[in-house]
């Protein structure tokens, strides 16, 4: 383990520690927050130890691999949990297209001509649509969560542990995989704009739709 890494995870125990301290009447937690805290005293007042060095990173990593096991109040990004599961259920990821990968989307209508086949662009063009709707939604759902889990997660990945799907919300909610330069993002999000008014007017359109045939089945 590299001296940065070993630095990371001492860092990741002294968070848990102080995370597990939060609750003092939880005696399991209080006690692992004392033991894990008497383990980084040790390690770096015995910093040329190695066999103590790699107690204590293997008791934090350890503890950081089951936090889920944790009391509820005291998991250190317990706060992520629900947005999580709701990303899973909607079975959203970094894939955009859920129906259909744009690989398959010719395919999927090259055998249809005239109105049908526009109106099946149309249809898969709006599960791309309604998916950054859906984003959108989880993305503030889970902002001021992911703001104080960000760091914990890059802890984590720089202390080699696993990083959980905590993380990946992390870079879904922030946007990491967006290009930092301004013209590359720029142009990410006006092409999500352009799609998103596409949505809007279609959406329009429907309701309009709707709203005639009620009216004549009230006539």
């Amino acid at each position: 383990m590299s001296l940065n890494q070993s630095e990371a995870v001492i860092e990741l125990g002294k968070r848990l520690v102080t995370q597990l301290s939060i609750d003092n009447h939880d005696i399991l937690s209080s006690w692992m927050a004392h033991r894990i805290a008497e383990l980084i005293k040790e390690a770096e007042k015995c910093a040329d130890d190695s066999e103590v060095a790699e107690a204590c990173s293997t008791a934090i990593l350890s503890l950081w691999e089951h936090r889920s096991a944790l009391p509820k109040h005291l998991r250190p990004l317990g706060d992520l949990e629900p947005v999580i599961r709701t990303l899973v259920a909607l079975g959203v990821s970094d894939d955009e297209h859920h129906f259909y990968r744009p690989a398959l989307r010719e395919a999927a209508i090259a055998d249809v001509e005239g109105d049908v086949k526009e109106w099946l662009d149309v249809a898969i063009g709006l599960d791309y649509s309604a998916r950054l709707l859906i984003r959108y939604a989880l993305k503030n759902a889970a902002e001021k969560s992911v703001l104080k889990a960000e760091p914990w997660v890059q802890l984590a990945l720089e202390a080699g542990a696993n990083e959980g799907a905590e993380a990946l919300l992390v870079k879904f909610t922030l946007d990491k995989e967006v290009n930092s330069e301004l013209e590359t993002k720029k142009a990410y999000l006006q092409e999500r704009l352009s799609r998103l008014r596409g949505f809007v007017a279609l959406a329009s359109e429907a309701v309009e739709s709707i709203e005639a045939e009620l009216e004549a089945l009230e006539s």
